[in-house]
């Protein structure tokens, strides 16, 4: 079984080289400097192999040091602007120490720091200091105090003109969107008021909207909120760029060079990457064509496969190198469990049906509810009015699945019955590609027979925060309303309604979608409950007409009770 990291990676497999290229022509030119650079995507979208790239690209040109920083590093620290100034300084430190002058110089700045770091956390109480130290500490100074930030930009500027052998210092910020509001603003406030500076050059990869965000949270005490932290970010960032989303022809292309990874010797892949980044600067479309001269080429299955792939992700996975990455791992984890199982199953049959439970709606579910027969008599009227040859679309399925019926692999004739047991009986895609794996774990414990994990894992996710308490309960609730087995997951439901105020309109809502999955005992627990959101639920069963009698009669009952 082969897997794909989720790390960045030093090869452009997508064709950031322009983007890398623009990046080193904005440094060349003389008039921007200072200058930051922002380099702005969502989510797994290629930000941190940018970066990388970047940093391979300009490591060896004469006259530019380069820097990363992760400012979420520090984000649990008291001080993050001290934190980041300070890692520059003790890079500097590092490559020019040898320097005559230079480490003084920098200790001193050092040292600026390092008293602004004791004011910070005197001011904070995280320090304990006798009051005429404290007194001392947070006293205002002037520029020309070796204990005050005052005066730190010009003697950081008076540093960088010491280095004669330095051309430019670029400093590459990477995973800003990850950082706490208050951390997002110390990292900005670094780099503006006093990093910011001739010679220097940041460049900011993160999802902008998600920064300004942060800087809206941040300010909002001040009543200044989104609309400052737009104009905010402006004034930071002199030169945006925006990475392309990758389309469909580009997500094919990547990921076929993600499956050569696996099927060939490091030297013949090399080859095959050197040929699609050559094609591609050409102009050259289709880019994996023309392969005849290389030692190895992928073969057509492969390239039908990521065709097949490309195309049935959804507009938003399909253009983010992570999604496509997490979709592949789970193709090849699905594939592994089947066989496991005994399961056999054509790997493109998979495809389409994962293609299925990653699309929105209940068409996935649909399909797995019905019997062998019902099921082929579905898919074949199904696939027919996907493919045009009948104009009547099934009343079960969405209108939104036309494409996905009419792609290939047939399915009337597969026998896909055991898989989709084994697919409902797992945490779905589109849950898991947003948990930790910590989180998938609870998820199976939440809904497993064996009460010990159950009550172990209801403690655990109870004790974390809400956002992620969230996660975990919509993972249920989408499993939920695939299994007929639902007890041990209700049950975790309610424990968690009960902990968390906050979720529980969430898991009554949800709980109600799921209803036909219920048992009597679920219903009992849930009209039992002191939450008055689940009461509600409680005589929204006892009423309804579309679940099972038994389960409708043990609400009632409750509800007569009370």
């Amino acid at each position: 079984m082969r897997l794909w990291d989720d790390n960045p990676t030093g090869v452009d497999l997508l064709g950031f080289a322009s983007i890398v290229d623009t990046v080193v022509a904005t440094l060349e030119i003389p008039y921007l400097d200072p200058v930051t650079i922002g380099i702005a995507a969502p989510w797994g979208g290629g930000k941190s192999t940018v970066l990388r790239l970047l940093h391979k690209e300009l490591d060896g040109r004469d006259g530019y040091r380069v820097i990363r920083l992760d400012p979420w590093e520090f984000d649990d620290q008291f001080d993050v602007r001290g934190g980041v100034i300070g890692e520059v300084l003790q890079d500097l430190l590092s490559a020019y120490g040898a320097q005559e002058g230079l480490p003084k110089k920098i200790n001193g700045l050092l040292e600026r720091v390092s008293w602004s770091r004791v004011a910070v956390s005197m001011a904070r109480g995280s320090l304990v200091a006798q009051s005429e130290g404290l007194v001392e500490a947070l006293t205002p100074r002037s520029k020309s105090d070796a204990r005050s930030l005052a005066g730190f930009r010009e003697e950081f500027a008076d540093l960088l003109r010491d280095l004669t052998q330095m051309k430019r210092l670029v400093v590459l910020v990477d995973d800003l969107d990850r950082c706490l509001p208050d951390a997002v603003m110390a990292t900005l406030e670094a780099i503006k008021l006093f990093l910011s500076v001739e010679k220097v050059a940041f460049v900011l990869a993160a999802d902008q909207d998600m920064v300004r965000e942060s800087i809206a949270a941040s300010l909002d005490a001040t009543g200044r909120g989104e609309r400052f932290a737009h104009r905010y970010l402006e004034k930071i960032v002199q030169v945006p760029l925006s990475l392309p989303r990758i389309g469909a022809d580009e997500a094919a292309t990547f990921i076929a060079l993600l499956l050569s990874a696996h099927q060939c010797s490091p030297e013949h892949y090399t080859r095959l990457v050197e040929h699609a980044q050559q094609r591609r600067a050409a102009g050259q479309s289709p880019v994996l064509s023309d392969l005849q001269s290389l030692p190895w080429q992928p073969d057509g299955a492969s390239l039908a496969l990521a065709s097949r792939l490309a195309t049935g992700l959804s507009a938003d996975r399909s253009g983010s190198p992570r999604s496509i990455k997490r979709f592949l791992n789970a193709f090849a984890l699905r594939t592994r469990i089947a066989e496991s199982q005994g399961i056999s199953i054509d790997p493109s049959v998979i495809v389409k049906l994962m293609l299925l439970e990653d699309s929105p709606g209940k068409d996935f579910e649909t399909l797995v509810k019905l019997q062998d027969v019902p099921r082929s008599e579905l898919l074949e009227h199904w696939q027919a009015w996907g493919k045009g040859e009948r104009d009547d679309r099934p009343d079960q399925v969405s209108e939104a699945s036309r494409h996905w019926a009419a792609s290939e692999p047939d399915l009337t004739t597969a026998p896909i019955g055991p898989y989709l047991s084994l697919a409902a009986s797992l945490v779905s895609l589109t849950a898991a590609a947003s948990l930790t794996q910590e989180q998938v774990t609870w998820v199976s414990h939440l809904a497993g027979q064996a009460e010990p994990h159950r009550r172990s894992a209801q403690q655990e996710v109870t004790a974390r925060p809400v956002t992620e308490q969230q996660a975990v309960v919509e993972a249920l609730l989408e499993r939920g309303r695939r299994e007929q087995e639902s007890e041990p997951l209700v049950e975790s439901l309610l424990y968690i309604a009960k902990a968390t105020e906050d979720l529980r309109r969430r898991i009554a809502d949800g709980l109600w979608d799921m209803r036909h999955n219920l048992t009597p005992g679920s219903a009992l627990d849930i009209a039992d409950s002191d939450s008055e959101e689940l009461r509600d639920l409680a005589a929204r069963l006892a009423d309804a007409t579309d679940i099972d009698p038994m389960v409708q009669e043990a609400a009632k009952v409750e509800q007569e009770g009370r």
